[in-house]
């Protein structure tokens, strides 16, 4: 394989080495260094030209039989030949010496510098030299002082360890002292819980709760909100109504008067008498036959006609003539035949068939559901009106509707079911409990409302009205003595709990006092008052 060779001159700086380098043509490249070694006696010179060798995707050889510079390529990973013709092979690189003596620094073994002319004469040795060793190599080794005798010699301490010392001393004291402050300045906190003798107001009014409204207690009304839900049901059922839809038979009959009297003073047949034929088939009058006695006497006597329909329908009441039996007074008689009655009865739903499935379209366990899920639709915020709660079923029609024909015999029962209640949120019925209590105390500065009541709150007697409801409010307040907590923040200040004991429990109406320190190691109650808080529990 070709191979360029590139021969380092002993003014060659590292970068020109590295330029000769990436401008060699051949993939192969040997390193041939002058006797004055120069810039590649560095191990990291070294390894910068290898570098860029791999960059430049070339392989480097290096061409010396110097023992410390073939080490020096081995630890950079360039492999070595002693001459151009000589196989390249990567040195092993040399254990290093352990120096098993103690970590100081003899100043009595160290050399000093050598003089002028023994340079001088060092450096004409060098340049007759075939070639050099690296200066970072030693080329003998001084005889090293016994241990006992360095033992005796003063010892040069090792500032870096002394130094790392000190900061992590300075660390530790640091944060002892924040700690410490933080322990003692800003942790400690102080609560005094004051437990007030007071007593118990009732109140039992009756409200109006509408939805829309502000919350008043001079008005007596209080804001609910309705929650709805919708379920959509379907629900089979049989049609076993029948109904009779076959045509009436029609007909004609004539009217004759029997007795002359009635032509002096006339007379009126009215529509729907009933005519009976022969054979028993009735008919009523379609109209009002009147007879008047101004009328000619021929027409008189010749008589009216009128149309008559059969009473039902059905082919029996066709064919009716003849005489006929009708009103008294008169000759009735069929002009001709009855006809076009018929007979045909069609599956209509009655409302029987709807009350038999009713039940399922809502089931117990349906409008159970649907409550549990209204009164979790409304949460923990609101305070439930169980009595309110409703099921309407206002949009469940029947199909066919009541009195339809269903031609196959079925029909079902669907729509939408909507289930509703009403609720008070607790926030509105706060503010009404609040202005109702602060009311009860009106005008008395020493009494305070410790407890409005809104926990064991209760309504009773609900009542739909229009707009709403009408309910009774049901709970119990509790008032005792005003303590100013001003006043006893200040006196607590860095005191001790039995100091502010004794002091809180001369205040007239005050049952008990407990005094809470944090964290664990605070002894007193802090100095500043905003690291006191003071909280008021009453008797149960």
């Amino acid at each position: 394989m070709q191979k360029d060779v590139i021969y380092i001159d002993t003014e060659d700086d590292i970068t020109a080495i590295i330029g000769k380098v990436k401008g060699a043509k051949a993939k192969i490249v040997a390193l041939v260094p002058p006797k004055r070694i120069g810039a590649i006696q560095s191990a990291v010179n070294l390894k910068l030209v290898h570098r860029a060798a791999e960059n430049a995707d070339k392989r480097l050889v290096l061409i010396s039989n110097n023992a410390a510079l073939m080490a020096l390529a081995g630890s950079a990973g360039i492999p070595v030949a002693k001459n151009l013709q000589s196989k390249p092979e990567l040195a092993e690189i040399p254990a290093l010496e352990v120096d098993e003596g103690e970590d100081v620094i003899d100043g009595d073994a160290l050399q000093p510098a050598p003089a002028a002319d023994t340079v001088s004469e060092a450096a004409t040795a060098i340049e007759g030299a075939e070639e050099i060793a690296p200066a970072s190599v030693a080329t003998s080794k001084p005889d090293a002082p016994t241990r006992s005798a360095a033992k005796n010699k003063a010892k040069i301490p090792d500032f870096n360890k002394f130094r790392k010392k000190f900061v992590l001393i300075a660390l530790a004291a640091i944060l002892l002292i924040s700690g410490l402050v933080w322990a003692f300045a800003f942790a400690p906190r102080a609560t005094i819980i004051v437990t007030a003798r007071t007593s118990d107001i009732a109140l039992n009014t009756q409200v109006k709760l509408v939805e829309n409204a502000t919350t008043s207690l001079q008005d007596g009304v209080v804001k609910m909100v309705t929650k709805t839900s919708k379920k959509d049901v379907s629900v089979p059922f049989t049609a076993t109504g029948k109904k009779d839809v076959g045509e009436k038979a029609t007909g004609t009959v004539r009217f004759k008067p029997t007795n002359p009297a009635i032509f002096a003073t006339g007379a009126t047949i009215p529509a729907g008498t009933t005519i009976t034929s022969s054979g028993g088939s009735t008919f009523v009058t379609n109209n009002a036959v009147v007879f008047d006695s101004d009328e000619p006497g021929s027409v008189l006597a010749a008589g009216k006609t009128v149309g008559v329909t059969a009473s039902a329908s059905g082919a029996s009441y066709n064919g009716a003539s003849g005489t006929a039996s009708g009103p008294s007074g008169f000759a009735t008689t069929f002009t001709g035949s009855t006809s076009g009655g018929t007979d045909k009865t069609i599956t209509v739903v009655q409302q029987s068939d709807i009350d038999e499935v009713s039940s399922q379209v809502a089931s117990s366990s349906d409008t159970d559901a649907a409550k549990k899920a209204l009164e979790k639709q409304l949460g923990g915020d609101y305070i439930v009106l169980e009595s309110s709660f409703k099921t309407d079923k206002g949009e469940v029609k029947p199909s066919p509707a009541v009195g339809a024909e269903s031609p196959d015999g079925k029909g079902t029962l669907a729509g939408s079911i909507t289930y509703s209640m009403a609720a008070v949120a607790k926030s509105e019925l706060n503010i009404f409990l609040k202005a109702y209590f602060a009311q009860t105390i009106d005008g008395q500065t020493n009494q305070k409302v410790y407890d409005n009541g809104l926990k064991g709150v209760s309504f009773t007697n609900v009542n739909g009205v229009d707009g709403g409801f009408t309910a009774n409010i049901t709970t119990n307040g509790k008032v005792g003595p005003k303590i100013d907590e001003a006043a006893l923040k200040e006196f607590a200040k860095g005191k001790k709990t039995g100091e502010i004991q004794d002091y809180a429990r001369n205040i007239n109406g005050v049952e008990n006092v407990e005094v809470k320190l944090s964290p664990f190691w605070v002894t007193s109650v802090p100095g500043d008052a905003k690291k006191i808080s003071v909280e008021f529990k009453v008797n149960e």
